[in-house]
């Protein structure tokens, strides 16, 4: 719109009397603050000063003073407007120092009690109300405040004119940098919406928290006369921690607000704090669909505020009450003004023309209120004594020109407008469609002034530049992603480190080669940021000492010139003992890589300074080729980046190698899709982001220098903690042979408390608490580096040399030596393997002559090196199994304390000390190692770090109660993204819905929670996992809302029991002994859910006697279940997941003929000499089963059909026995067996092997020999020796050809008479099924509560139109559920979780789901039905549905006594008395784990069974129109 030059300065006058009326006659002449109105309802007293509404209130000010500076002859307007912002925002400023000590005490506390004060007496920028009598907390006034600050400030507006405010205002940011973890009562003063006092994490304050950190971060506040000390620092992961909260909770204001119009400010003008067009557009969208109206729009849904249906008598509102307020809501005038200054902002014409036109008849004339003068005149005289009811006059009719009128039009907006008591009803019915009035509350000066903001800049009058100096209004337009170049430079620790380094090709300099520039520890930088804003006069001490993140550490620092760098948090290996494995750190690397290059919006490229150690790194030698995988290749396997470690492989070296190789793989310019560039620092300087730290040198009360030089001493106390290891003197291996950790004499294993039924009872030992503050300036060093020439000659003859604990280690940050002092001896005898009896001493020098041969220098004997001809002895010292010792009970503590000091296994000795420790605590003396239980449990807890013994490591981290630093940190990441945590289980299971402190997350952890020790670490573990996929990759929890550790930790023991074939209390060993990188991959595989396959093909776990890796999974026949999929599978995933109700797949047995009842087979077998080969033969067709091992195929002669082709390679592991006679066991008695050896069957098959195939009628397998042959046709359940049975010895050819011929008649016959031939197995052969698959997956996702999309609102809806759900004595009622909560409220999702938690049975709760999802889509695909209000029985529904199935497939189907229909061959009848009783009833557990390895989708499918009891038990009311 153009203007004349007259025309302008007749408008701006124009606005000019309007502020000056409407605001500047209100702005109160000594504090400068402004009532936010001046009316005094029965909904409270409005002439207070409130921050947010006064910051509002001078906006217009603020804006027309600006537009004065456009005209030449402003009359001094611009001057006079300007000073009215200053008094205003210096009042509010002086109002808030006066409560400094508060700002001091949040920073700590982040209390309610220890908080600003939202709103201030007006004449005098006193409190107004006690510390507990208002919703002080509202993070969001303070950040507007800041961000007013910051524009104003950058348009050249100076606010602030001493060193104390600058202070005091970098304070504040402090005071609103945690937000995002901080529940606060919001802009509307009242937290969660029923108003009782309880505050919310609230998206609106988090989203002007991340503008204002963003806005004031580097603000002068003296302007361009400004020095360093002047300016505000905010640190980048601050803003970054709220701005990924921020968008990962929109369009959601809060758990008890599904949407608030209060968005509005966040996703447009005046924080435009979010970065995503898309999420911008879709927030206001939802705004405007269910809050928008004629008037306005609501504050959010269900709000009573000044309705006429609220009970005034009472802040609060009653559960059930919030639902009578539902379509009469107040709509507020206010927010169009928003939506014009959006459109303005973002060049929307047709949104502001849309909204002007809305807002046009809202609008009260100033002339139409007969006392109005006379209320303006008066709001300004106000007094405290004379403070009574007065608001201006109902609008009405006057006669112009009468008594108290205005000389001109002034626009008015009203506060809101409301439903009048006679239309409620009509409203109700149908919305949108009665007249409302406006409120007392005239005007609402927030709202005038953001209307006459809006005017000034759609009559360009002002333009949105300089209203927006700092450009905020572009966040939300970015069109590309970020693409930054991440610069890495790598160091050594020394330059020995370096010279091997050097000798792989990777370039690296050490803190001598990088002078001047000065490289420290981010401790170094978390203790001068510190000094940031410290000011004694005021009592604040700055900055909290909080680590500093990434992005921080990312950038250089100058101070007076000289440049200094810092090496990254995650980097420090002391924190926790999670990232002494390498190939986690790998994994942390990458992901704080592509973090670095997301958030990345400062000048000039990050910098990464990557300290590599010897404690890393040392040890390595030349490397045979070996290829390395990026952690997270998009393309690769779902676990192949699980580190497969060849036979005789060194664990630790390969450790390294995998570090170094990861290193070796930056040089090609790409990591994990991030652009990186390696090189030198210097030649980095010239584009990195610099940051200066010059404030420093006004702060006199801080050795700076010496912090930044790392001169400071770091360490806390903990000299043992500082430990020297030759790890070419010291055995690094587990336990080998079948004697495993497993089957040791331990008291960690007393009860399991892994198991679904596992026992509460708890270990009552006392808490020992360490302190963690020890970092790099202590890190590990090496009595002899890798280049002194002391190495042992043979892997066997390594000689242990004891570890040592130098007290004052050398400094890798320092380029100065230290002195060294005398090196303090470990009380405790190191490690040692038992060395390995050889039966044949040429076999086992073959085995390692490539290993003596190799120029390559072994650290230790390999952990599973164990081979041909050599057997382990027990590596216990005598007596060790028999002591018998039991927690707490110190009759053997003499016994035990003898023992512990001649152990050399850390198995027994961690053992010995949890014994110990439970006894007498953590300050027992031993006397004869002269040190505390607690010395020696640090002691043996840095042993295991150093040798990679997790499991160890797992149980003293528990034992010493270590609590990692980032769990904090991890914690917070998920509840801020609207998940919630529980740890422990049933009783004790703590649910965590908001950040918590260190100290209360321990005692969670470590009171009384777990029987097993290991799981407090472990515990702490996966929640550290957690956080770091969902910073990651949000989606990964995409419809899970609780995550519930202990139940994590069972689908972990669920899946390595699936793949490794073992028992539960295996399981939890092998999961003990995965190193932190499988952990967490392991979990990211639990995690990957709806993608989640079945397949254990090529999947790596690790083998547990040596903690190694091992491929497990085998190939099946090739078969089609009835559920038409294929049958590939592990048969433990049969036997030991599934339990005896999974099918294996069954097919027809092949060439059968139309009438044909008979059927032969054929069998041959040739060893390793003889052919190597196996052949089985049925009718002629070759069945696809011939590995090396024993071969068997299994028939069911009463079905006629094959039910299993499988392979057990028992040349090469016990562990194949051990499946081939849990198969065995398995089958029902008359199936038959055909067994075949190929290449060796003998090696390592057991006596339980060969026992179990003496159960199939075998006699000769205890003749047996190495590379024998041997077939057999045998029938489970016959005697020994019944079988058809052929064995040549390795050197006399292959077998002869065994055949035999049988009737299926016969078997029939055999069946109906004497009822013993059917088993669950065959039941399950002819079952609809998924081979497990829909079983696994449903309880890998019932571990986690994952629920489909919109799952949350569709039970709302059921809930709504029922009189609510039970689950057994459980009941989740109507009301007050659906009064209180609305469909999309996150705490109405809360609530249908804890009542579905009830159900402990990971599949059974998923079934729940899917009953109420199938009443959903019931309801969804026919309008016209809805169910009746009665009471929906949950568990009701789903044993009908599998009575249902029940009955069709096994009662009266082809798996039981009824008619064949779908798998068998019409009119075949078949036996099952050997299954007795086939009721329901009589077969319960078997039905349920049927039915629940059933699809969703199909005829046969869950849903259609859950539906057909659905129509059957719900009564539903149709609507024939």
């Amino acid at each position: 719109m153009y203007h004349s030059q007259a025309n302008v300065r007749k408008r701006l006058d124009h606005y000019y009397r309007c502020i000056n009326t409407v605001i500047l006659n209100r702005q109160n002449p000594t504090t400068g603050l402004i009532p936010a109105s001046t009316a005094v309802t029965s909904h409270g007293d409005y002439r207070d000063a409130w921050v947010r509404d006064n910051v509002y209130s001078i906006m217009a000010v603020f804006g027309l003073a600006l537009a004065y500076r456009r005209i030449d002859d402003d009359e001094g307007r611009a001057y006079e407007l300007e000073h009215a912002v200053i008094k205003l925002m210096r009042g509010l400023l002086f109002s808030m120092m006066r409560q400094v000590h508060k700002v001091e005490e949040f920073k700590k506390t982040q209390a309610l009690k220890d908080c600003l004060h939202a709103k201030y007496n007006t004449a005098t920028g006193d409190t107004v109300v006690g510390d507990s009598e208002w919703g002080h907390l509202q993070i969001d006034a303070t950040s507007f405040f800041l961000l007013a600050l910051a524009q104003m400030t950058a348009s050249g507006i100076l606010i602030v004119y001493t060193t104390d405010e600058v202070d005091f205002v970098q304070n504040l940011v402090f005071y609103i940098e945690r937000a995002y973890r901080t529940p606060d009562y919001g802009i509307w003063e009242r937290g969660n919406k029923i108003n009782h006092g309880e505050p919310e994490l609230n998206s609106s304050s988090i989203g002007m928290a991340v503008a204002a950190l963003q806005a004031i971060n580097g603000i002068n506040l003296f302007g361009s006369r400004g020095g360093p000390s002047s300016v505000i620092h905010v640190l980048p992961d601050e803003i970054t921690r709220n701005y990924t909260t921020l968008h990962s909770a929109l369009p959601r204001e809060s758990n008890s607000k599904e949407i608030d119009a209060a968005l509005l400010s966040v996703i447009g003008f005046p924080a435009f704090a979010v970065g995503d067009a898309k999420l911008v557009e879709r927030t206001r969208n939802e705004i405007i669909e269910k809050l928008g109206g004629k008037y306005g729009c609501k504050r959010f849904l269900r709000d009573g505020h000044q309705t006429v249906l609220e009970n005034t008598s009472r802040l609060h509102y009653d559960a059930q009450e919030l639902k009578i307020f539902e379509d009469i809501e107040c709509e507020w005038p206010l927010f169009f003004t928003y939506f014009i200054l959006d459109g303005l902002f973002s060049e929307n014409e047709s949104q502001v023309e849309e909204y002007r036109a809305k807002l046009e008849p809202l609008i009260i004339d100033s002339a139409t209120l007969v006392d109005f003068g006379q209320f303006i005149s008066d709001s300004v005289s106000d007094s405290e004594d004379s403070r009574g009811p007065r608001t201006p006059s109902t609008p009405g009719f006057a006669t112009p020109g009468s008594d108290g009128k205005l000389p001109e039009h002034i626009p008015l907006i009203p506060e809101l407008y409301y439903v009048p008591q006679h239309l409620v009803e009509a409203e109700k019915k149908d919305n949108h469609t009665q007249a409302r009035v406006a409120n007392d509350n005239l005007p609402l000066v927030w709202a005038n002034s953001l209307h006459t903001l809006g005017n000034l800049i759609y009559e360009n009058l002002l333009s949105v530049a300089e209203i927006d100096p700092l450009g905020r209004r572009f966040n939300a337009r970015k069109t590309r992603a970020n693409d930054t170049v991440v610069q890495v430079v790598l160091l050594a620790e020394d330059k020995n480190l370096q010279s091997m380094l050097n000798m792989y090709g990777l370039e690296t300099q050490t803190m001598d080669q990088v002078h001047p520039i000065t490289v420290s520890h981010p401790q170094g930088l978390k203790e001068v940021y510190g000094a940031l804003g410290n000011n004694a006069k005021l009592g604040l001490s700055g900055r909290p000492k909080r680590p500093i993140g990434s992005l921080g550490t990312s950038r250089l620092y100058r101070v007076q010139g000289h440049l200094y760098a810092f090496t990254p948090h995650f980097m420090d290996n002391e924190e926790f003992y999670l990232t002494s494995d390498n190939d986690y750190l790998i994994s942390i690397f990458e992901q704080e890589l592509a973090f670095v290059r997301q958030y990345w919006v400062y000048p000039g490229r990050p910098t990464m300074t990557i300290l590599l150690t010897h404690a890393m790194l040392g040890g390595l030698s030349k490397s045979r080729s070996r290829s390395f995988t990026s952690q997270t290749d998009a393309n690769a396997q779902p676990l192949t980046t699980w580190r497969k470690a060849g036979f005789g492989a060194n664990p630790q070296k390969d450790n390294k190698r995998n570090l170094l190789n990861f290193f070796m793989t930056l040089r090609s310019g790409v990591c994990n899709n991030v652009r990186v560039r390696l090189g030198r620092l210097s030649e980095m300087v010239n584009t990195s982001c610099i940051e200066s730290l010059d404030f420093l040198v006004t702060k006199k009360d801080i050795d700076w220098l010496g912090i930044l030089r790392g001169a400071a001493a770091r360490r806390k106390g903990r000299h043992a903690r500082k430990l020297g290891l030759n790890e070419t003197q010291t055995q690094a291996t587990t336990p080998g042979g079948t004697k495993t950790p497993s089957h040791r004499w331990s008291m960690r294993r007393q009860s399991t408390s892994f198991g679904t039924g596992f026992s509460l009872g708890s270990l009552t030992t006392p808490a020992v608490n360490i302190d963690e503050g020890d970092n790099y300036f202590g890190s590990y060093s090496q009595v002899n580096t890798p280049s002194e020439p002391n190495f042992p000659t043979s892997p066997l003859s390594m000689a242990p040399a004891p570890l040592v604990i130098d007290t004052n280690v050398h400094d890798p940050y320092s380029s100065k030596k230290a002195k060294k002092a005398p090196a303090k001896v470990f009380k405790l005898k190191d490690h040692e393997e038992s060395r390995p009896k050889t039966k044949n001493a040429g076999g086992g020098l073959g085995i390692l002559t490539s290993e003596l041969n190799n120029p390559e220098i072994p650290d230790a004997v390999p952990a599973d090196a164990t081979p041909e001809g050599v057997e382990e002895s027990d590596d216990s010292p005598d007596g060790m199994d028999n002591l018998g010792l039991t927690l707490g009970d110190p009759s053997n503590l003499e016994a035990a304390m003898n023992m512990l000091s001649i152990s050399v296994n850390l198995y027994d000795q961690i053992d010995l000390l949890q014994y110990l420790l439970s006894c007498h605590g953590a300050d027992f003396y031993v006397g004869n190692l002269d040190a505390t239980v607690q010395t020696l449990l640090e002691e043996v807890y840095f042993k295991s770090l150093q040798l990679k013994l997790w499991s160890i490591v797992r149980q003293a981290a528990g034992l010493l109660n270590k609590v990692v630093n980032s769990l904090t940190i991890n914690i917070t990441d998920l509840v801020i993204r609207q998940k919630q945590i529980t740890i422990g289980y049933g009783p004790t299971e703590h649910i965590i819905t908001t950040p918590l402190g260190p100290d209360i997350l321990s005692r969670m952890i470590y009171d009384g929670n777990f029987d097993d020790v290991r799981e407090g670490p472990v515990v702490q573990e996966v929640l550290i996992y957690l956080g770091s996929f969902i910073r990651a990759d949000p989606e990964m929890f995409e419809g899970i809302m609780r995550l519930r550790t202990h139940f994590l930790i069972i689908a972990l023991r669920e899946e390595i029991s699936r793949l490794n074939s073992c028992d539960e209390t295996d399981a939890v060993e092998h999961l003990m002994q995965l190193s932190p990188f499988e952990l967490k991959s392991l979990l990211g595989t639990v995690l990957s859910g709806p993608t989640l396959s079945a397949n254990a093909i090529n999947t790596l776990l690790r083998n547990q006697s040596s903690g190694r890796l091992s491929p497990v999974g085998r190939r099946y026949i090739n078969a089609t279940s009835s559920a038409g999929e294929a049958a590939d599978g592990n048969i433990t995933e049969n036997i030991a997941s599934s339990g005896p109700s999974a099918s294996m797949g069954a097919v027809p047995i092949p060439n059968m003929g139309k009438n044909s009842t008979t059927f032969t087979i054929k069998v041959q077998s040739g060893g390793y000499h003889s052919g190597n080969f196996s052949k089985i033969l049925i009718n002629e067709s070759t069945m696809s089963v011939s590995s090396r091992g024993i071969n068997l195929v299994v028939i069911d002669p009463v079905q006629g059909v094959l039910i299993e082709s499988v392979s057990f390679d028992t040349h090469i592991s016990e562990d194949e026995s051990d499946d081939l006679a849990r198969l065995v066991d398995w089958l029902h008695p008359g199936l038959i067996v055909v067994c075949s050896c190929k290449d060796d069957c003998f090696e390592h098959l057991t006596n339980s092997a060969r026992l179990a195939l003496k159960q199939l009628g075998s006699g000769l397998i205890n003749n047996l020999k190495y590379r024998d042959s041997w077939c057999m046709i045998g029938e489970k359940g016959i005697e020994a020796g019944k079988a058809a049975e052929a064995h040549k010895s390795f050197m006399d050819g292959p077998t002869a050809v065994l055949e035999k011929t049988f009737d299926l008649n016969d078997y029939k016959a055999k069946a109906d008479d004497h009822e013993a031939f059917t088993s669950p197995s065959t039941i399950a052969a002819f079952v609809p099924n998924s081979s497990g698959r829909w079983l696994r997956r449903r309880k890998n996702d019932g571990s986690l509560n994952r629920v489909p999309n919109k799952f949350y609102p569709r039970v709302w809806n059921i809930l709504s139109r029922a009189a609510g759900f039970r689950i057994g004595s459980h009941f989740l009622p109507r009301d007050p559920i659906i009064s209180e909560k609305t469909a999309e409220e996150f705490n109405f999702a809360l609530a249908v979780e804890n009542f579905l938690g009830v159900i402990h049975d990971t599949a059974e709760r998923q079934i729940a789901v899917e009953t109420l999802m199938v009443i959903a889509k019931i309801e969804d695909r026919n309008p016209g039905m809805e169910v009746q209000p009665e009471v929906i029985d949950l568990p009701l529904i789903m044993r009908e549905a599998m009575e249902r199935f029940w009955a069709k497939w096994v009662v009266n189907g082809p798996g039981g006594r009824g008619q064949a229909s779908a798998a068998g061959a019409p009119g075949s009848k078949i036996a099952v008395a050997g299954l007795g009783d086939m009721s329901f009833q009589s077969h319960e557990e078997l039905a349920r784990r049927m039915f629940y390895d059933l699809p969703q989708e199909g005829k046969e499918g869950t849903f259609a069974y859950l539906a057909r009891a659905v129509f059957k038990l719900l009564p539903y009311s149709i609507d024939l129109e």
